[in-house]
């Protein structure tokens, strides 16, 4: 059968012949690959050949020369590099007559620019540049030739490096846009080659045609044919968001600030934004030219210092952004917050008139700007939502955007602070005064939250400059507090009654809005009485079994709110004390039982202001007694079964008896869930003397429980092994160890969002407490609350232990049996899920490690190697496990890929985070790591890493991380990894060596298009070989095996390297190594724009393979 034929067959819709067709076209290039493609690239140029046959040919040549794979491109290469020369050169010219005699989409082009991405690294082909130059440049009656040979050279500029060709194939775009073309799909492939080059040309060669480019560009924003007006709007916003050097990017913004691009840009916003709401085609387009005005002025806060005065039109375009910044679109707001907010903190555009006289109307409509909705009136809710189904897939997307707009507009409140505080403050007043008082029942959910917060960044702002808080401003403060608590009490006393009843359901919102004035307490201290017979008015409401869901969260605010007085102001609070101390005993009763844990909060941070130890230590005792005897007696923990038992979790659950909350189980879960929670804000709460001896007397008082807390965490990690699983009821079955709905949709959407709660706590140990299990709750819904149960004593037990290590480190370790406890914890580690044991290695193992006195360093050795090897393995094959599951194709994840993909990235985030703070400490931050000093190894650290299990346990992990496929995780532990080879590369054996640089070169092969990742592990690459290159020549052989690295620049570096008399030499400035790597490890960023690249690719996985 004729190649031709078989082709054909590939377009059967007969689905045995097209698998017969592909096998016979996989036997065709196995068998004789010079002779296949040789034939393709004949039936390709054939323009006597049907049009499907010819592009069906075209897309098997590119096939096989391009990949997604960074190893099958490789191999790729060998195949084509190993073909005669006469057969490659016959192959490239008949790609090249094919240009302009195919139909659209020209599979030519990307045949050329495959073939292209082999040979140019390796100096071969250097006419090609100049063909498709001229094919661009000369006078033609073909404009598809002219279309495709832009095409290819579009493509081909993704990885084009030599500077040398890019100046003339810039001026062949350019010629092609400035010329007056009568083809759409000219100046369409134009645009899209421009786009591909001018986010890294260097800019003295895009300053020649930086004005023709955006006056043509400019021009096309207004041709709506092939949606050309889009693609230039993308253009223009590459070129406005450049990232070069700021001292020379000034030709750059001035020229899209002229007059003429200017209005343009306006124009074609105001047209496109006057249909977006009806048309989704005008709000994308909509969308691009605003990401090129918030890219411009981006821009122009890098540059300004070196614009002799503003740029022309710079009040007109204040102007838009101002229009912008109130859009029902919560997309536009939040990237025009951006903008605001950068040129808030310019220390020059911040000054400037133009932007100055904009300032009050900014910040008059800045708690619009914050809201959901942008406005009160129901048009405009309807429009945000209308917009928001445009842009967001699932809420959670939608409520990560408007915490964006959140942030920007707290930052702008911070920027302006000293400078138009009074206009903040006039924003303040009007709304308490004119609606927060006036219509509390008007005030949605939405704006009492987004008030609140303002009204906190306003006032805590403020007071943070002793300036601004004058004594007349603090009075006006003041006069504010007093109008919205006489507001809270005339509420209250609305019945007549000596007691209210009930509570309106915003009663929540303005007590929020009343802590938001809270500072005041440091003039105002008499206040405090005030509140606090406020909220004892509250919390002695009768709500019987919490059947009144409003009232049960406002006490569970005031609870909060009482804390918060308490250990924020403890030197105001100190006069009224005893009135705080009997609030808490006049309440207890009329609270519900874990209301009255968090009162045992309250009391633990009141126990701080005793004026001695032992008078702090008699006061817990008193406060934590009933908790503390109930945790010893209880006997959950005492065996896997019994704690199976006195759940409830080996019996059918009874409905009537939880609906009625008589059922025994249901009784001792809320017992113990409320006992460890006070335990646990009680050492939350309580402040403990550094010296061993004081803070042995409040170490005592806990001692009792210590062992259950152990025998807890035996219990929760056991559960998940399946002989005890599998003893769980049918009625619940495997689900209660599952993770609940809230976090399966934390992880889809791969943010952790915030509750909107009116200012009031979270209601996570609330759940079984409101008399709701009537009406319809079935097993299902009983099983999804065991479920809950078992995360939040898993939860509490968690930061209850870390808590003991970290509140009392001179008294735990030496307690006798401690390693052995320590130790202890990890029992069933193998079990525990990747969504749990991500919480034990943030709430408990890492603050055991981390609190470890030097002296005491020998109990956690044990629990440090076992725990650090175990996070390598578990690293390792979840990861693969995950890649195992997934194929090469375009495909839609399903939702369970994704979770186990987002609950795998929080996993080796969370090994990043712990790995960090037991080096470098848990106050490091990122910004330090680039300071050109030494960064501190903390002392438990260094002592620990003088054993040698522990170091090669540390220095494995820390290999195995930087090649997982989470780049956050990689870029979160660079400087670890760094610290430990300057500190102890004299301590690495040859295998520890080589695996270290192995992996480090497949991290970069991974994170090869990741700005953040790549700049670090090219400087880490340099510091491993110039370290540990002397001692063990195998290094070398390492970088050989790169399939990317030329024989010459190898030899290059290496004696480079080797010319160093001692490692310290090696101490270069980080942009030197950089470059050094750079040039030895060529790029491996993706080769072709269908290629596409990302942090989770595993290219080089292969090669990767055969090195280790």
């Amino acid at each position: 059968m004729e190649l031709s034929q078989v082709l054909e067959k590939t377009f059967s819709s007969d689905s045995k012949d097209q698998q017969y067709a592909l096998t016979l076209l996989q036997q065709a290039m196995t068998g004789n690959f010079a002779e296949y493609v040789k034939q393709l690239a004949t039936i390709l140029a054939n323009v006597d050949s049907p049009h499907y046959i010819r592009r069906a040919a075209g897309l098997q040549l590119k096939n096989v020369l391009a990949s997604r794979e960074q190893s099958f491109f490789d191999k790729n290469k060998l195949r084509w590099l190993s073909v005669p020369l006469e057969v490659r050169q016959y192959v490239k010219e008949c790609v090249l007559k094919t240009l302009g005699t195919e139909v659209r989409p020209s599979t030519a082009a990307q045949c050329v620019a495959a073939i292209s991405c082999i040979e140019f690294p390796i100096r071969q082909w250097p006419e090609l540049i100049d063909r498709l130059n001229a094919n661009v440049t000369t006078k033609s009656d073909n404009p598809l030739l002219k279309e495709s040979s832009l095409e290819a050279l579009g493509y081909i500029c993704q990885d084009l490096t030599d500077k040398q060709k890019v100046a003339p194939v810039l001026a062949a775009i350019v010629y092609a846009l400035k010329t007056e073309e009568t083809s759409v799909f000219v100046s369409l492939a134009a645009t899209k080659a421009l786009s591909e080059i001018v986010e890294w040309v260097v800019t003295r060669t895009l300053e020649e045609h930086v004005d023709a480019i955006v006056d043509v560009l400019c021009a096309y924003l207004q041709t709506a044919e092939m949606n050309l007006y889009e693609e230039a709007a993308k253009c223009l916003y590459k070129i406005a968001s450049r990232k070069c050097a700021k001292s020379i990017e000034t030709p750059i913004v001035v020229s899209l600030f002229r007059d003429a691009p200017m209005q343009r840009i306006l124009t074609a916003a105001n047209l496109a934004a006057a249909d977006s709401s009806t048309s989704c085609e005008h709000y994308k387009y909509l969308k691009a030219l605003l990401d090129l005005l918030c890219a411009l002025g981006i821009h122009l806060s890098e540059v300004w210092t070196y614009v002799m005065k503003p740029p022309p039109n710079f009040s007109l375009y204040i102007s838009a952004l101002s229009a912008f910044f109130v859009h029902p679109s919560i997309y536009i707001r939040a990237e025009t917050a951006q903008v605001i907010a950068t040129f808030c903190s310019n220390e020059k555009i911040s000054t400037n008139e133009d932007f100055l006289k904009y300032i009050p109307q900014l910040l008059k409509v800045l708690p619009r700007a914050m809201s959901k909705s942008c406005s009160p009136t129901i048009g405009q809710e309807d429009l945000t939502f209308q917009y928001s189904r445009m842009d967001y897939e699932n809420k959670e997307d939608l409520q990560r955007e408007y915490l964006r707009i959140r942030e920007y507009c707290l930052r702008i409140i911070r920027e302006t602070m000293p400078n138009h505080f009074d206009k903040l403050f006039d924003v303040v007043n009007d709304w308490v005064v004119n609606r927060c008082v006036v219509q509390p029942q008007e005030v949605t959910s939405d704006e009492w939250e987004l008030m609140k917060r303002f009204l906190t960044a306003v006032i805590s702002g403020s007071y943070q400059n002793e300036l601004l808080t004058t004594i007349e401003v603090r009075k006006k403060y003041l006069q504010l507090f007093d109008v919205i608590f006489n507001c809270c009490l005339n509420i209250l006393n609305n019945s007549g009654t000596t007691a209210p009843t009930t509570l309106p359901n915003f009663m929540n919102g303005l007590l929020s809005t009343l802590s938001s004035f809270f500072q005041i307490f440091e003039n105002f201290g008499e206040r405090i009485l005030n509140v606090l017979d406020l909220l004892k008015l509250i919390l002695l409401i009768n709500n019987e079994n919490n059947l009144n869901v409003e009232i049960t969260a406002t006490k569970r605010h005031c609870i909060a709110l009482l804390l918060k007085i308490v250990s924020v102001f403890p030197e105001q609070v100190k006069p009224y004390a005893r009135n705080v101390f009997d609030l808490v005993g006049q309440v207890s009763n009329n609270v519900s039982m874990m209301q009255r844990s968090n009162l045992v909060h309250v009391l633990a941070s009141l126990s701080n202001l005793a004026s001695t130890v032992e008078e702090k230590t008699l006061f817990l005792r008193n406060a934590i007694s009933y908790d503390i005897n109930y945790i010893e007696q209880e006997s959950f923990s005492t065996s896997m079964e019994n704690f199976l038992n006195n759940t409830g979790l080996s019996f059918a659950p009874d409905l009537k008896a939880i609906a009625s909350q008589s059922c025994p189980y249901y009784l001792s879960r809320l017992n113990l869930k409320a006992s460890l929670t006070a335990l646990e804000g009680v050492l939350n709460q309580v402040e403990v003397p550094n010296n061993e001896s004081s803070s042995a007397n409040i170490f005592n008082l806990f001692f009792t429980v210590l062992p259950k807390i152990f025998q807890f965490c035996r219990c929760l990690t056991s559960i998940y092994m399946p002989e005890y699983s599998s003893k769980v009821h049918p009625i619940y079955g495997l689900s209660i160890l599952e993770m609940v709905p809230s976090e399966r949709q934390t992880l889809v959407s791969s943010i952790a969002l915030e509750q909107d709660s009116n200012g009031a706590e979270s209601k996570k140990f609330e759940e079984f407490e409101v008399g709701q299990f009537s009406n319809g709750y079935g097993n299902q819904e009983i099983a999804m609350f065991m479920r809950k149960f078992i995360v939040e004593i898993s939860d509490l037990i968690q930061s209850i232990l870390g808590l003991f290590f970290f509140k009392f480190p001179l008294n735990i370790y030496s307690i006798n049996n401690s390693t052995e406890l320590i130790t202890g914890t990890l029992y069933a580690i193998d079990n525990v899920p990747n969504f749990r044991l991500r919480f034990w290695l943030r709430r408990a193992w890492s603050r055991i490690i981390t609190s470890c006195p030097e002296q005491y360093s020998n109990t956690i050795i044990p629990l440090v190697t076992r725990l650090s090897f175990h996070l390598q393995k578990r690293l390792v094959e979840q990861w693969l496990l995950i890649k195992q599951t997934q194929t090469t194709d375009e495909y839609e994840p399903t939702e369970e890929e994704l979770i186990a993909e987002s609950t795998m990235s929080l996993l080796t985030r969370e090994c990043s985070y712990f790995i960090v703070h037991f080096i470098l400490g848990e106050t490091f931050s990122l910004k330090s790591a680039r300071r050109d000093i030494p960064l501190p190894i903390t002392l438990i650290s260094r002592k620990l890493m003088e054993n040698e299990n522990v170091r090669l346990g540390i220095i494995g992990l820390l290999a195995k991380l930087i090649t997982c496929p989470d780049s956050q995780a990689v870029v979160k532990c660079m400087p670890a990894v760094t610290v430990i080879v300057h500190e102890y590369f004299s301590t690495f054996d040859e295998q520890t060596s080589i695996e270290l640089l192995v992996h480090s070169i497949k991290s970069l092969q991974m994170f090869s298009n990741d700005e953040l990742a790549t700049g670090p592990l090219l400087v880490l690459i340099y510091d491993i070989y110039s370290y540990l290159r002397p001692k063990y020549p195998s290094l070398l052989e390492v970088i050989k095996q790169v399939p990317t690295c030329l024989p010459e620049n190898i030899s290059t570096f290496d004696t480079r390297i080797m010319s160093m008399v001692q490692p310290e030499d090696a101490k270069n400035f980080d942009k030197i190594k950089k470059d050094l790597v750079r040039k030895v490890l060529t790029s491996t960023k993706s080769r072709l724009h269908y290629r596409k690249a990302s942090s989770e690719t595993n290219g080089g996985d292969e090669e990767l393979k055969e090195m280790e």
